[in-house]
């Protein structure tokens, strides 16, 4: 008795899972059949909804992508036309030095000159509305001592983009003209200019003077027992670093001078030169080599 009301239990309890398994629920095999009919797409639709998808969104990314890129080009076509615009500054700074006046003639110079400083840049020839030729230089000012170089062009867009097929660009090269000096200070008095270093009791007449300009040269320190100056001098230690090691067993020494050093920055071969009048010197002497 006790094993048939367990085996008719275990046949009830296994019924009701089976009656709640969602294949055998008529319900679920309704709204099944009715969703999904046998033989058809689940989403008959959706293949539609993502070829209208392509459709839109590819195209909004590819002239994203192309517009970033084309940026790129656009530094490039600025550069181009900027270092055209310096160069043509610096010149014409020479040229005009003598004519505060006329405008006309200034600009004609401008346009021949910038025309020349950008042939052969192919990203402007290629970008911009009319090639070199259609950037204008008609809002250049030449007045009193100053150049203003106003380079005004339009680049064109590789795409239209909202019916917009170029964009305005305007770039700008400042430069003062060469007027030389006045002759005010010193005038007719001999009153040259002259060159001298912090330190230094002489003046130099050339900025080239060997005093001025030297040669350092580094060897090793077993070196100096061989080694001669320009006047077959030997070379001594320097009062103001030659006491001080240096860790890489290296010396300073110059094809004049005939001290060796032990540090790059000593006074003794570094050099800051000062332009000065002649009257300023003081009771600095003629260099020996460059003075008379």
């Amino acid at each position: 008795m006790s094993l048939y009301f367990d085996n008719r239990l275990a046949y009830k309890i296994n019924k009701g899972k089976e009656d709640s398994l969602p294949e055998r629920n008529p319900a679920s095999d309704l709204g099944h059949s009715q969703l999904f009919p046998k033989g058809a797409p689940r989403c008959p639709r959706l293949g539609a909804v993502f070829t209208l998808e392509a459709a839109v969104i590819l195209p909004l990314m590819a002239c994203f992508f192309v517009s970033i890129l084309f940026f790129f080009r656009v530094m490039q076509v600025q550069l181009e036309v900027q270092k055209a615009l310096n160069d043509t500054g610096r010149t014409l700074a020479v040229t005009l030095s003598g004519d505060n006046s006329n405008e006309a003639i200034g600009l004609g110079e401008a346009k021949a000159l910038f025309l020349k400083e950008m042939s052969g840049r192919k990203a402007a020839e290629r970008y911009i509305s009319g090639g070199n030729l259609g950037i204008s230089l008609l809002k250049s000012e030449f007045s009193q001592d100053e150049i203003h170089l106003r380079a005004s062009y339009h680049v064109k867009l590789p795409i239209r983009i909202f019916w917009v097929w170029s964009f305005d660009m305007e770039q700008r090269a400042d430069c003062r003209k060469w007027t030389g000096w006045n002759g005010a200070a010193g005038s007719g008095t001999g009153d040259t200019w002259v060159y001298v270093t912090e330190t230094g009791t002489v003046y130099h007449t050339k900025s080239t003077c060997t005093h001025l300009e030297l040669s350092i040269q580094s060897v090793g320190y077993d070196q100096l027992a061989v080694l001669r100056n320009e006047n077959g001098g030997k070379y001594h230690k320097c009062a103001q670093c030659g006491s001080s090691k240096n860790a890489f067993g290296r010396v300073y020494i110059t094809n004049q001078g005939d001290c060796y050093h032990t540090d790059l920055g000593c006074s003794g071969i570094k050099r800051t030169v000062y332009m000065i009048r002649l009257s300023e010197a003081g009771a600095r002497g003629a260099c020996s080599r460059c003075g008379t």
